[in-house]
């Protein structure tokens, strides 16, 4: 009743305008926000800007600080989630409640549908901002003026209180990246390094061996035999000729018209003039995530390669497993091998079925430890349609680094995005910036779509010897401005005086 009357005292000074039901419009990701309250004229912001996940969403004069910026990232069906540019948390209501009067608070993008936001366009010409898991929209706690005044949500009641201007900022969420060219810059889940000569190699999924000069233009390898090269001549695979071991793995064989056996996200790991090459083969055909990771050997980053074996296999199926693979609940793909402070080896791994993974590995084989047989689990979302794959783990400065992608790939309007924690123990916990570990669907947004770049993930690190050692992100995305198609990203990473990571222009 309070309420009521509130808003109609409101209506008799023109604080109301009449309801009225719109179609969702399609929001400019390119760019950034100000979520300007109507009624008041104070701007959508974080209590305190502070970095705590759950801290209040509340309204305030605008400073010009970054908690007063926001980005919509699509996620399809007209819905998105709406990151905060300081804090890189996503617009959420506090405990998925769905009661009129739920404080609005920021979170980490776990996947629930509190995170997921409609924005429709309401008879005044203003914005409405409905929240997807309980029908109830964005407004300022009784219609408040003043500083610091929260916000929650509540059924349509045609307040002003609950619209919005959408103050375009001109400005992108985030540094474009480097301009690439060249046939060999179309790719998945990249991974890079730069050799001693200067020359960087780039490995993608389903064969791509590309090498640049000037981390500019990037060509296909060609310089290899006509054996190493199979099905896939002029170009060379990463891993070519196919493996005996890897017979009988795909039937038919996945790609280049069942030419060579597909692989997945190679990464690599130099020791001591030997550089060794995880990568992923899914099983085919398929009804579940069954796939192996095998290990590779050689003396030179273009091959020829030794067969070192399988490191771990994954049967998910009912049907029963061929020789050889036992029944998990694990998907073994996207390997990344790393060494620790101390010199020890690990591979991250997976999943999407069941969260991602650690293993220590024996340096001597460059297969899993037989002495330290521990899987470790590192991070965790919800469902699968909402989990997250592809891990990468960086030591800098003290902290092990974890990036991974989250949400559906593959496609022109993919929600893919990458996000990092980090913890000072290689096997964790790793949580995130606001404070929530990485296996309860912690994760700060590291990058997001932004314009043309769609779907940034399938991400790796590398120190750049050829500019000051920086660390390097490379990553791929779909390009909107090319008709979707998978492309090379290259970002350096900065460093907040905290220690989080972050993109930089070239």
């Amino acid at each position: 009743m309070k309420r009521l009357l509130s808003c109609l005292a409101m209506l008799l000074s023109l604080a109301c305008s009449p309801l009225s039901a719109h179609a969702a419009i399609t929001m400019n990701t390119s760019v950034q926000y100000q979520i300007k309250n109507v009624n008041s004229g104070l701007v959508l912001g974080i209590d305190g800007a502070s970095q705590a996940a759950g801290s209040k969403v509340v309204q305030w004069a605008d400073n010009g600080t970054a908690d007063h910026l926001w980005h919509f990232m699509p996620m399809g069906n007209g819905q998105y989630n709406i990151e905060n540019m300081l804090t890189h948390q996503v617009l959420g209501v506090a405990n998925a409640g769905t009661a009129d009067g739920a404080q609005i608070v920021q979170w980490a993008d776990n996947g629930t549908s509190d995170h997921l936001w409609i924005v429709t366009q309401a008879a005044s010409g203003n914005f409405l901002i409905q929240n997807v898991n309980s029908g109830k929209y964005l407004e300022v706690y009784q219609a408040s003026n003043l500083n610091t005044a929260t916000i929650d949500q509540w059924a349509l009641t045609g307040c002003t209180c609950q619209e919005w201007q959408l103050v375009n900022t001109k400005v992108s969420p985030y540094p474009a990246p480097r301009t690439v060219s060249g046939d060999g810059s179309f790719v998945h889940d990249p991974y890079m390094l730069r050799d001693a000569g200067g020359k960087y190699w780039l490995y993608g999924s389903h064969q791509t061996l590309a090498t640049s000069t000037d981390l500019n233009t990037f060509t296909p390898y060609t310089n290899c035999t006509t054996t190493q090269m199979g099905g896939y001549a002029p170009n060379c695979p990463p891993i070519g000729p196919d493996f005996s071991s890897w017979s009988g793995l795909q039937t038919p064989k996945g790609w280049n018209s069942g030419a060579n056996t597909d692989i997945w996200a190679p990464s690599l790991l130099l020791v001591n003039g030997t550089y060794y090459q995880y990568y992923s083969i899914p099983y085919l055909p398929s009804s579940g995530a069954e796939a192996v990771i095998g290990v590779a050997t050689s003396s030179a980053p273009q091959g020829p390669w030794t067969d070192r074996g399988f490191v771990t296999k994954s049967w998910t199926s009912s049907s029963t497993p061929p020789s050889g693979f036992t029944t998990t609940t694990d998907n073994a793909i996207d390997p990344a091998p790393f060494t620790d402070a101390s010199g020890n080896w690990w591979m991250a791994w997976g999943s999407w079925t069941d969260g991602t993974h650690l293993m220590q590995l024996n340096p001597a084989t460059g297969l899993k430890s037989t002495t330290n047989t521990t899987v470790y689990t590192i991070a965790r979302r919800g469902s699968p349609t909402s989990a997250e794959e592809g891990p990468f783990i960086y030591y800098y400065n003290g902290y092990y680094y974890y990036f991974a992608p989250i949400n559906a790939c593959c496609s022109s309007t993919s929600p893919y995005r990458t996000i990092v924690g980090r913890s000072t123990s290689v096997t964790g916990p790793y949580v995130d910036r606001g404070g929530v570990a990485l296996t309860a669907g912690g994760g700060t947004i590291l990058l997001s779509t932004h314009g043309n770049i769609i779907g940034p993930g399938g991400g790796s690190v590398f120190t750049d010897a050829g500019h000051s050692n920086r660390p390097t992100f490379v990553y791929h995305y779909y390009d909107g401005n090319n008709n979707g198609r998978p492309t090379l990203g290259i970002n350096p990473l900065g460093f907040t005086s905290d220690g989080w990571p972050y993109v930089m222009a070239n």
